[in-house]
């Protein structure tokens, strides 16, 4: 996720993971650069904060974890929002050929080296604003047009080119040489109103409980207990752990079986031979390993293997969701045997209908621990929450998945879980997808639905799945050339299944795909249509569209905050359409549209033309879950305007791409009084 995290101590340490978008010959080619960064945010800090540990990749797995991410070339830096250190596919971006290097400060718009470094840290981590003059907010700076020594959000970009970063702005009141500038106005005085220092006090200790304190003075002296930083370049494997709910709830509405459909998929969505990892867990009154994590191979096929332990889960009572977890997450560690900088990712696909009734844990007694190994946790929760006998636990559910860096998602009913897990397969790998379509077909029917793929992709998994009538539907692909993919297409993954059936195409013709669907004619069902669902799974370098609300958790009538993080090429996008549905918790939809006006009042977005997306959303009376579903649809993009940047900058056109998004937030949370037993009378 964005991942990085802060660790209290004495001093404060800020671990971030980093990105390279490119493959370069050296992977310290920028550890210089955070060394020296590091010394500048110690000394700012007054000796409370430093960067702690720094893990590296190159994996493409690992840039949604990314906190920042270094492209090839010259150019500026920018981050992709503001305190939104841990939001997934949030990131500070760096430039190797600028950023490098150490001991510049300026001239003219690029900061070099720890100066740029550190203030991006200063939005990315602290929710501070710019206080230099940026176009809109003419004549700003911060400290002072004279002294050599200017805030960290100031520097003398563009005003003031001989003032250095090296302190954050002090309290205007208290009247010291580095005292916050309210006039003329500056951006971190138009939206936060108070100087660096008080908001890095009020966000830090907010959000990540650090207890910092607001310097009393101004001291030239570098302070002692400065750590260097740990550079740690992480494997390539991915590990991922299936925890399925076998309570007895599971028995009614078929949600026992479609929910083996949907994990199935999943693990036929694994690839071979890649180093990926899958184990199986399933818990209702104790937790077991139905299949313990092993190596994605063909040779033994253990796609197979774990598929056959999904379909032997027999149900039982309760619902051990903390026992789950546990075993889930000891899955993964390989009972503590297993480094965790052997991994590029590793995540739980938690699936209940319920809510924890029984076991030695509860999920907030294992939750530390997850977060403490960086496991993502997506869980989905099944069912209606009001359910009389078998209530769904929502509100758990959605703090893990906050807490840990994964997503929340909720199914009304069995059906939607194909679709689910399918989405989470592609979100764990850093892949994006197409917006989803459904339909029925009558028997020997087919129809058509178009996928676009972009310049940008170099791999497509095209799916299909339908609940009811095994082996009922097929599947084909007809390529923007004219030229037909079957099963038996050389060089290409073809997977057909009972349920579901898919295409894994490694670098698709660029253009409009065709997936034809077509119901044959004679079928072993009652169902005079069959119901269907087509989706699409993109990998893309470089390329990356996340929605998330600003919190979690809001109270009822409060304005939720949602946030959309466009990303291509390694750098945000400006002027794309940003657009979709909000589901309530009553099942009605509201249309909505994101912004990236700078109207912070009226839609919740802080800065223009930055490829940051926002929107407020009032209707929120409804205790319960909401669901945001958006479509990104680039057709006029453009490059975003970097937070440094040249004089001579100038934004580019991005090419066209159309991208699914998806996020869930709650308003209030329901207290849900767990049954005494499950067992279906």
């Amino acid at each position: 996720m964005g991942s990085g995290k802060m660790s209290r101590g004495t001093p404060n340490l800020l671990n971030l993971n980093l990105y390279y978008a490119y493959t370069p010959s050296d992977l310290t080619i920028m550890k210089k650069a955070f060394e020296e960064a590091s010394k500048l945010l110690f000394n700012s800090t007054d000796g409370q904060m430093c960067i702690g540990t720094v893990r590296v990749s190159t994996n493409t797995a690992f840039q949604s974890k990314a906190d920042v991410w270094v492209l090839n070339g010259t150019g500026g830096a920018d981050s992709s929002g503001f305190g939104v250190l841990g939001i997934p596919d949030t990131h500070i971006t760096l430039h190797a050929g600028t950023h490098q290097f150490t001991n510049h400060d300026g001239p003219w718009g690029i900061e070099i080296g720890q100066f740029g470094i550190v203030h991006e840290l200063g939005h990315y981590v602290f929710n501070l604003h710019d206080e230099y003059d940026d176009g809109q907010y003419l004549g700003a700076y911060c400290v002072s047009l004279n002294s050599v020594i200017a805030c960290i959000m100031d520097g003398g970009t563009w005003s003031c080119p001989k003032h250095h970063r090296t302190e954050w702005c002090t309290p205007t009141n208290a009247q010291l040489s580095t005292a916050h500038i309210t006039n003329p106005m500056n951006r971190q005085e138009n939206i936060n109103q108070m100087s660096c220092w008080e908001e890095i006090f009020n966000h830090c200790n907010s959000h990540y409980g650090l207890g910092l304190r607001i310097p009393a003075g101004v001291d030239s002296k570098e302070p002692p207990g400065w750590k260097n930083l740990l550079w740690v370049n992480i494997g390539d494997h991915l590990r991922l752990a299936l925890a399925l709910d076998r309570s007895y709830s599971m028995s009614v509405d078929d949600k026992e079986r479609l929910a083996k459909e949907a994990a199935s998929l999943f693990v036929d969505l694994c690839e071979y031979d890649v180093g990926e990892a899958i184990g199986v867990v399933s818990f209702s009154n104790t937790a077991i390993s139905d299949y313990p994590m092993h190596d994605v191979t063909i040779t033994p096929d253990t796609r197979t293997e774990a598929i056959n332990a999904i379909n032997a889960i027999r149900l039982e009572n309760m619902t051990a969701l903390g026992d789950g977890l546990r075993h889930s997450l000891n899955e993964i560690t390989g009972q503590g045997t297993v480094s965790p900088d052997a991994n590029v990712d590793e995540a739980i696909i938690l699936l209940s209908d319920g809510v924890h009734n029984f076991g030695s844990e509860t999920p907030l007694d294992v939750l530390p621990d997850l977060i403490d190994r960086d496991v993502q946790v997506f869980t989905i929760g099944l069912g209606d929450p009001a359910h009389p006998a078998y209530p769904l636990d929502e509100g758990t559910l959605l703090d893990i998945s906050h807490q840990t860096g994964g997503s929340y998602t909720h199914a009304l009913n069995a059906a939607e879980l194909p679709a689910i897990y399918a989405n989470y397969s592609a979100e764990i790998r850093a892949m994006g997808s197409y917006p989803e379509a459904t339909g029925q077909l009558e028997l020997g029917a087919s129809r058509e639905h178009g996928i676009f793929v972009d310049s940008f992709t170099n791999e497509e998994i095209f799916v299909l799945h339908w609940p009811d009538g095994p082996d009922s539907l097929e599947l084909r692909l007809k390529q923007p050339d004219g030229s037909m993919i079957g099963h038996g297409t050389s060089g290409v993954e073809y997977v057909s299944k009972k349920h579901y059936t898919f295409y894994r195409i490694k670098k698709p013709q660029t253009g409009l795909w065709k997936m034809t669907v077509t119901a044959k004619k004679k079928i072993e069902t009652g169902h005079k249509q069959i119901r269907y669902t087509v989706q699409a799974m993109i990998r893309t370098p470089g390329l990356s569209c996340r929605v998330s609300p600003r919190q979690a958790f809001y109270k009822p009538g409060e304005k939720a905050i949602l946030q959309a993080f466009v990303h291509a090429g390694g750098v945000s996008v400006a002027n794309a359409g940003v657009s979709g549905i909000v589901r309530k918790p009553d099942g009605k939809l509201v249309e909505v549209k994101l912004y990236d006006d700078g109207n912070w009042k009226g839609h919740g977005d802080e800065r223009a033309n930055d490829g940051v997306y926002g929107m407020l959303f009032s209707d929120t009376e409804a205790l319960g879950t909401y669901r945001a579903e958006l479509v990104i649809n680039n057709r006029e993009g453009i490059t975003a305007t970097p937070d440094e940047r040249a004089p001579e900058w100038k934004p580019s056109p991005v090419p066209p791409f159309i991208r699914a998004a998806r996020c869930s937030f709650s308003v209030g949370r329901k207290e849900v009084k767990p049954p005494r037993t499950e067992k279906v009378l």
